[in-house]
């Protein structure tokens, strides 16, 4: 008897016939080129003289296999051309040397292409049989190559590419590989400008804020219904304060995109703005556009956040004497404890100095000759006079040098908190006029470590998720180095991504950035990458034929891969609506997009932000 469902062999035959009704015109069939079998991950097939074949179009083949039929949807890697002279010799001599002589008899060569296999229903791992035919994929088996039925939370990034200038349907990822139920993180890639690494980013987040949105919308009930927090950090000028701007840039042919990928009205972003706080002053620093709300630390904050180790620089937190010395100035300045419920609580001791000004002051004195002072008791007998003052020249010109972040003595600050950031809603945080790379550093780790500390406490938001987007991170967690700020971000890719602190970061060169940020990252993501970086081993995951396809990627073209995709998918990605500098930005809409309303933050003034005085 048959199993339930089988086909018998000698109807194969048939019922591929019913089911392969062609849209359109077979592309060609498979075959086997010598030297080049099929495999369960590659395949060939052969075209007629009529049929444009390109690659990374993606193309559906049926298959007879024993009493089933598989469907297998691939992706076209390479295409080639064969004459059917054996050597370049006869090529030449079939025009007698002369490239100008006519034969009327065509050589009648062969045009064959390489296929990447994506999926295959049933899902098994093996090739399709040769002579199977091989038709153009349309979007609902480009939507099975990718599983996009089987994605829990599909989000929707671009289109697919599909050859030189078709596309396939939406690109989708799956949410749940971003935001920590399967995996977290997503990892950019890609050469300055070309790569355009921080629009991707903007409209990822875009995206999933839209996302978020819209399933509150669908699931009013739902207690868990995810919360996302995003956090832009702005590395570079002033480019990413223009965000909730109009693009000049933007073209109907690009509004056209964003609608077939869903999203009818296009808008800019809606977003708050911080800048380090100007020295002596209660203003943030000027970066052309009103409503920036200035950013600080007294020595009380640092204190009491538990940031004084990130003060200072990864050559000295290297020295073990020195870490020592910073650990115990934290423990003679600050006590902590757990209360009841089990919450870190921390307090500045009774006789603690609470400014930067004062703590000078105090290792001043304990420098001196006076053998009576509190510090000599405390500290001058357990360290080396030389690292005391070593660790004093050190402090003082990190405050004196922080551009205002950190204020000297008494006055107003105003210390990030998430705590103030919206929900749904996107956050710049200017870093890139520090003056030192440390000091940017610092407000990364300070911002991190608050999240990981809000999502690890007893008072945890169901379903907040942190969304940290942060380009250049070889500067924040070089490859090789053991700073505490390093291995915060190493912490945060490897342990936090099911606490729901995210990051969506970016850089150049990944083989520059902490081996353990970028694997942890489920979702990789490139732009156009040289062929040097190509070749380290952190983008294993790109099979080489695509290698140098990624050193030809256009700008508006990533390549995208996550952990269910057998292999990466080719995406086009819409330019965004809203500026990415200011040269571009605008307050009116383009043309076609008369009568939108703008942003949040641009038809209301900037809230007042929270003072705290010490």
């Amino acid at each position: 008897m048959k199993e339930a469902g089988s086909i018998e062999s000698e109807t194969v035959a048939e019922a591929l016939e019913v089911t392969v009704e062609p849209v359109e015109q077979a592309l060609g069939r498979v075959g086997t080129p010598k030297e080049s079998e099929a495999t369960s991950q590659v395949f060939y097939f052969w075209a007629p003289e009529d049929r444009l074949v390109e690659k990374t179009q993606l193309v559906h083949a049926v298959s007879g296999i024993g009493d089933q039929l598989v469907h297998f949807y691939g992706l076209v890697s390479e295409v080639f051309r064969r004459s059917r002279r054996g050597s370049m010799l006869e090529e030449a001599d079939r025009f007698d040397g002369r490239p100008d002589e006519s034969i009327h008899v065509q050589s009648r060569g062969v045009t064959y292409a390489q296929v990447r296999v994506l999926a295959a229903e049933p899902n098994f791992f093996t090739p399709p049989r040769e002579e199977s035919l091989v038709y153009p994929a349309i979007e609902e088996h480009a939507r099975r190559a990718y599983g996009v039925d089987r994605m829990g939370k599909p989000l929707c990034i671009g289109m697919i590419r599909n050859g030189g200038d078709q596309v396939a349907g939406q690109a989708f990822i799956d949410l749940d590989y971003l935001l920590g139920t399967l995996g977290g993180h997503m990892n950019v890639g890609g050469i300055a400008g070309v790569g355009t690494k921080s629009s991707f980013l903007t409209i990822a987040l875009s995206q999933i804020l839209r996302w978020c949105d819209d399933y509150a919308a669908l699931y009013p009930s739902d207690p868990d219904h995810p919360q996302v927090k995003g956090v832009i950090l702005n590395v570079k000028g002033f480019d990413l304060f223009w965000l909730d701007h109009w693009s000049t840039e933007f073209t109907v042919e690009d509004r056209e995109m964003w609608q077939t990928m869903g999203v009818n009205e296009p808008r800019p972003l809606s977003c708050d703005f911080h800048a380090p706080q100007e020295p002596g002053t209660d203003n943030a620093r000027d970066v052309g556009r009103p409503g920036v709300q200035p950013y600080s630390w007294t020595l009380e904050d640092v204190l009491l956040t538990d940031l004084f180790e990130y003060i200072f620089a990864e050559g000295d937190r290297e020295d073990d004497n020195f870490a020592l010395l910073v650990a115990d100035v934290q423990r003679i300045l600050v006590r902590e404890w757990r209360d009841d419920s089990g919450i870190r609580r921390r307090q500045l001791n009774k006789e603690a100095p609470r400014t930067f000004d004062e703590l000078f002051k105090w290792f001043e004195d304990g420098l001196g000759d006076n053998p009576d002072t509190n510090f000599l008791r405390l500290l001058r007998g357990q360290h080396h006079p030389g690292t005391l003052r070593r660790f004093f020249r050190r402090l003082r010109r990190v405050v004196y040098e922080s551009s205002g972040i950190f204020r000297i003595d008494v006055g107003p600050s105003h210390p990030l908190d998430l705590n103030d950031f919206k929900v749904g809603s996107a956050t710049v945080v200017d870093i890139a006029s520090l003056p030192d790379n440390h000091l940017q550093r610092f407000v990364v780790a300070a911002l991190l470590k608050q999240a990981k500390d809000l999502q690890t406490s007893g008072k945890v938001v169901r379903g907040m998720h942190y969304l940290f987007l942060l380009d250049e991170l070889n500067r924040f967690a070089p490859r090789g180095n053991t700073d505490p700020i390093t291995k915060l971000l190493e912490e945060v890719a490897g342990e936090l991504r099911s606490r729901g602190v995210i990051l969506v970061g970016a850089q150049q060169q990944a083989s520059l950035v902490s081996a353990r940020v970028v694997e942890n990252s489920s979702i990789r993501v490139l732009g156009r990458t040289g062929g040097h970086e190509l070749d380290a081993s952190v983008y294993s995951f790109l099979p080489q034929e695509m290698r140098d396809y990624v050193q030809k990627l256009d700008s508006p073209d990533k390549v995208v891969f996550q952990p269910s995709f057998r292999e990466p998918m080719n995406v086009r990605v819409p330019r965004a609506p809203w500026a990415m500098r200011r040269a571009e930005s605008s307050l009116q809409p383009p043309p076609m997009m008369e009568g939108a309303t703008a942003p949040a933050s641009q038809l209301s003034p900037a809230r007042v932000p929270r003072k705290r005085a010490p």
